[in-house]
């Protein structure tokens, strides 16, 4: 009987935190999509708010995994296999990407999904300098995705 109280306690707990890793996803993906579609907004008036949304749903998600696989990293990693991937990343980012027709727009996405990351894992400014580039590297391809994703709804109109 121990252990089914056991067993039922650990579910229990095992639940509670599920939902709260849940309501931490979802109030990242609300803030993240409603503060990047007035920056989107801005730049590209003439898009589809449904598509955005499943953009900026995608991108959300992207850069609330990448920061949790980063800080694990920066933790759980030797300083040689950080600056291997980081080095890796430099080598895709500076090569799949060309700089976009919406630097700006870029930008300004860039810059307030790293904002809204912060604000969300606080722990990150205790990144280790290679682990705080390689945060960066990842981010800078996501947004570039993003952006390119963009441009390819406009373009088919």
């Amino acid at each position: 009987m121990d252990n089914h109280n056991s067993d039922n306690s650990l579910q229990s707990h095992l639940n509670e935190e599920f939902q709260k890793i849940d309501k931490l996803i979802s109030e990242f993906q609300n803030d993240f999509i409603e503060a990047q579609a007035e920056i989107v907004k801005e730049y590209l008036c003439n898009i589809s708010r449904e598509e955005l949304n499943e953009d900026l749903l995608l991108y959300a998600n992207e850069i609330f995994n990448i920061a949790e696989s980063v800080y694990d990293k920066d933790v759980h990693y030797s300083e040689i296999r950080l600056k291997e991937e980081l080095q890796a990343m430099t080598r895709v980012v500076s090569t799949r990407f060309s700089e976009s027709e919406d630097a700006c727009l870029a930008e300004q996405t860039h810059l307030k999904a790293k904002e809204i990351m912060v604000n969300f894992f606080p722990n990150l400014i205790n990144l280790s300098g290679n682990g705080f580039r390689l945060l960066e590297k990842y981010c800078q391809m996501f947004n570039r995705e993003f952006v390119v994703n963009l441009q390819a709804i406009l373009q088919r109109g």
